[in-house]
C-alpha cells in the first residue's frame, strides 16, 4: 500500500495504526506536498518524516516539489478559508499524484495521513480519495484514526518521540490568514535584509533539527525545548547625505526612527569587556583587555556610528570593506553589547569611513518591527 504523507506528526501515529489494521500489507510512504511554503519549511518537514519512517522501518519516496504547478491549480482560490474550495483542490492535487505513483509501482491500494489531521475534513477526504481511486482502478483505504481518543494519542506520541510540530498547515495563503488573526507578521515569508540566519527563522530551525539528527546518530541524550524570543526584524533602512544613499549596515535591534543629524562628532572611547569576557579572563587568570575605538555620535540624537576598522578591532578579524562584510546575528549582538550595552536599542550604523560623515547633514531612516516568536533550540546532556 502506498501512503501519502503530509507531516511526521500525522504520519507517525497513522502509519502505526495502519500496520495494526493491515499487518500483512507492506507500506510505502510517499511525501508529496508542493503546497508547503517556504522551501525551508518543506525541507524541515521532509527531514522529520524521514526520521519517523526510518524508526518505523517504512520505505519512503519523495515526490517533486512542484510549487509553481500547485499555485496554478489553486489560482482564483487564494482567499478561500481553510477547509474550503482551495483545500479541496489541494487534496485532489496530492491524492491524484499519489494514485499515479501507486499505479506506477504496481500497487492496488493507497491512503493518506491527511486523514489523521484534526484540521482536515474526513468526509471530504474520503469522498475525494474514493473518486480518484475509481478513476485509476485502485482502492482508497479509509480509516478514522481520530476516533476513540486518537487525536490525544497522536499528540502524546508526537511529544514522546520528539517530532517536529509545525504551527501552520503549510500553504502560504492559510499562513497569512492565520497570522492576520494573531495580529502577527508572517516572519516565515520574510528574509532579513542582512540575509542572516535568524534564530527564530525556519532556516535556523532546519539547521537545528539537522543537529538533532547528528546527536541521535551518536546516541547523545538531548532535550528539545521551546522558548519565546523577542524577534527583531529590519524591514528597511538607509543613511543619506544630500539625498545620496551612503553604504551602511544597520545593527540588529536598532530602534525605528527618521531623523536628521547635523552635528556628528567623533571621539575615541575605551570599551569595557562584556561579562562573558570578564568571566573567561578570570578563569584563565588574565586581565580582560581594554579596546579603544573611534565612535561617531550626536549630542542631540542617540544614534551611533562606527567604521569597518573598529569592527575588525572588536571582532579580532582582518579589515574587511563594508561591501564584503558579512556578520552573523551573534556577531551583531556582540558588537551592540560592546558599544552600547546588552539591552540597548539605539540605532548603530556601520560605515566604511566615519570621518567622511563629519560636517555633513545625515538623514537616518530605520523601519523595523519587534515581536515575540516561538523558537526551538537544543540542549544536549551527557
Amino acid at each position: 500500500m502506498l501512503v501519502h504523507i503530509c507531516c511526521s506528526v500525522d504520519s507517525h501515529y497513522f502509519l502505526q495504526e495502519l500496520k495494526k489494521l493491515y499487518p500483512q500489507t507492506p507500506l510505502t510512504g510517499f511525501f508529496y506536498n508542493p503546497n508547503i511554503h517556504p522551501k525551508e519549511e518543506y525541507d524541515l518537514r521532509l527531514l522529520d518524516v524521514k526520521r519517523s519512517c526510518a524508526a518505523l522501518k517504512i520505505p519512503l519516496l519523495e515526490g517533486d516539489y512542484t510549487l509553481s504547478s500547485w499555485m496554478q491549480a489553486i489560482r482564483g482560490l487564494e482567499q478561500e478559508e481553510e477547509k474550503g474550495k482551495r483545500c479541496s483542490v489541494c487534496f485532489d492535487t496530492r491524492l491524484e499524484v499519489s494514485a499515479q505513483m501507486a499505479l506506477m509501482l504496481g500497487l492496488k491500494q493507497f491512503s493518506t495521513t491527511l486523514l489523521s489531521s484534526p484540521m482536515k475534513e474526513q468526509a471530504v477526504l474520503k469522498e475525494q480519495g474514493q473518486a480518484i481511486a475509481q478513476k485509476y482502478g485502485l482502492e482508497f483505504v479509509y480509516t478514522n484514526v481520530r476516533a476513540c481518543g486518537g487525536v490525544q494519542k497522536q499528540n502524546a506520541l508526537a511529544k514522546k518521540d520528539k517530532l517536529y510540530r509545525q504551527n501552520y498547515c503549510g500553504c502560504v495563503f492559510a499562513l497569512e490568514k492565520q497570522r492576520q488573526a494573531q495580529d502577527k507578521p508572517c516572519i516565515e515569508l520574510i528574509s532579513p535584509l542582512s540575509c542572516q540566519m535568524h534564530p527564530a527563522g525556519i532556516a535556523r530551525r532546519l539547521e537545528l533539527f539537522k543537529e538533532r539528527q547528528e546527536l541521535e546518530s551518536r546516541a547523545q541524550n538531548y532535550h528539545l525545548l521551546q522558548q519565546n524570543l523577542q524577534t527583531y526584524l529590519l524591514l528597511r533602512g538607509r543613511l543619506c547625505v544630500n539625498q545620496r544613499t551612503i553604504p551602511s549596515h544597520i545593527l540588529t535591534h536598532s530602534n525605528p526612527k527618521k531623523v536628521k543629524i547635523k552635528d556628528l562628532q567623533t571621539t575615541t572611547t575605551s570599551l569595557k569587556p562584556t561579562l562573558a569576557e570578564e568571566m573567561l579572563c578570570a578563569r584563565l587568570g588574565v586581565r580582560a583587555p581594554q579596546i579603544s575605538i573611534t565612535l561617531g555620535f550626536s549630542p542631540k540624537d542617540d544614534s551611533l556610528f562606527i567604521d569597518t576598522a573598529s569592527v575588525a578591532l572588536l571582532l579580532n578579524t582582518p579589515p574587511t570593506p563594508l561591501k564584503a562584510l558579512k556578520l552573523t546575528y551573534e556577531q551583531e549582538l556582540y558588537l551592540r553589547e560592546k558599544i552600547a550595552g546588552v539591552e540597548s536599542i539605539q540605532a548603530i550604523f556601520l560605515v566604511q569611513d566615519l570621518n567622511a560623515l563629519v560636517g555633513e547633514v545625515l538623514e537616518v531612516e530605520i523601519y523595523a518591527q519587534v515581536f515575540e516568536q516561538k523558537n526551538f533550540y537544543l540542549l544536549a546532556t551527557s
